[in-house]
């Protein structure tokens, strides 16, 4: 009947939009409230049961809808079941179900971080070198390179603990983006805002980015300097080898992601509004391949007393580094954290109530006497 049909398609519509939107919400709370954290972020779990609830709700409807139909065609059924409504039916669960859902936000324990504090940390400086030339924006490995390095840094930083990390940015030319900081979270806020668009200046000037990462270390301790560079690897403006081995010679470490394949792909062309617009061509006509240089690489990361590794396909092993990097002395510096916390879940548990509220306004049916 129809009554149940349009009733089961929106149930599972609803249910569609529910995890997008969670999914989605999730995505943006995570790149604009790096801050937020979830007291209870082990219960995610519970969040399986709103599903079967819909299972559940589903069955049950068609369930009663067939009691009545004994009795009686549904369109009728006023006469039989007093208030009976599928429609009613599917509004009264749909606002129990998403109750459920923010009760169970709620519990998680959302909070976000109220005061900041000075700490003494122990553990290593790590500046990592990110090349934002355009060149990295090629597919040859799949996803762009640029994003690639960005999930490789997250890896990376999910891996380490009391390590302060900074960021420098490079093409034709480099500048610290985010000094070296023990706050992951601040600096997700500053990586997330890394793209090919921060310098106009095209290139890749790998000596120039370790020459400018050296200075990020310049009020840090003397041990336990490391910098990681996340490149392909074409370097056309300096000489990697040489600034690698100078950093060596004042105690830092060298490590060095290439991120490019040998057969190399072209270099994607785009708008000012950010659209596709084709490939980057040479004076012929023909597509600009950008390939990886790999013997300058591996020449630079063993000049800088580090480690080269390769991009297989779109991953980046990084266990090889974060073995090198714990094996590095530690040095102790003060950083700044959060100690105290703004508890959120009153806005979880209101939505619950008010939603609970409007469901207990929708009758329920009741048989006639």
């Amino acid at each position: 009947m129809k009554q149940l049909s349009y009733s089961i398609l929106g149930v599972t519509i609803a249910e569609i939009l529910f995890w997008i939107i969670l999914g989605c919400g999730a995505l943006l709370l995570g790149e604009f409230a790096p801050h937020l954290e979830w007291n209870k972020a082990e219960w995610w779990w519970m969040l399986a049961a709103l599903p079967v609830s819909t299972l559940a709700f589903v069955i049950n409807l068609k369930w009663k809808v067939k009691a009545v139909e004994k009795l009686a065609d549904v369109n009728l059924a006023e006469g039989i079941v007093k208030g009976f409504s599928a429609g009613r039916q599917t509004w009264r669960f749909l606002l129990w179900r998403l109750a459920v859902a923010f009760a169970m936000l709620g519990l998680l324990g959302p909070k976000v971080g109220s005061k900041l504090v000075e700490v003494e940390s122990k553990g290593s400086d790590i500046v990592i070198a990110i090349d934002i030339s355009n060149s990295m924006m090629a597919e040859d490995l799949g996803p762009t390179r640029l994003d690639i390095a960005h999930q490789t840094i997250k890896r990376l930083l999910s891996k380490l603990g009391s390590d302060r990390v900074g960021i420098v940015v490079f093409a034709g030319e480099a500048y610290v983006q985010c000094p070296l900081t023990s706050d992951y979270s601040s600096l997700k806020i500053f990586l997330n805002s890394v793209s090919t668009g921060l310098i106009t200046t095209q290139g890749t000037a790998i000596g120039n980015a370790i020459d400018v990462s050296l200075k990020a270390f310049e009020n840090a301790p003397e041990t336990g300097r490391n910098i990681i560079v996340i490149t392909d690897g074409e370097n056309h403006e300096d000489d990697p080898v040489a600034a690698a081995a100078a950093a060596n010679e004042q105690g830092v470490t060298v490590h060095i992601f290439g991120l490019a394949s040998t057969e190399g792909g072209p270099i994607p062309k785009f708008s000012k509004n950010g659209k596709r617009i084709g490939f980057l061509e040479d004076s012929s006509g023909q597509p600009v391949v950008s390939k990886l240089d790999e013997s300058t690489l591996l020449a630079a990361a063993q000049a800088g007393g580090g480690l080269f590794t390769k991009a297989s396909n779109s991953f980046v092993d990084i266990s090889p580094t974060l073995e090198a990097l714990s094996k590095s002395l530690k040095s102790r510096s003060n950083d700044v954290r959060f100690t105290d916390y703004d508890h959120k879940y009153q806005i979880f548990v209101l939505l619950s109530l008010i939603l609970l509220l409007l469901e207990s306004f929708i009758p329920n049916p009741a048989h006639k006497p």
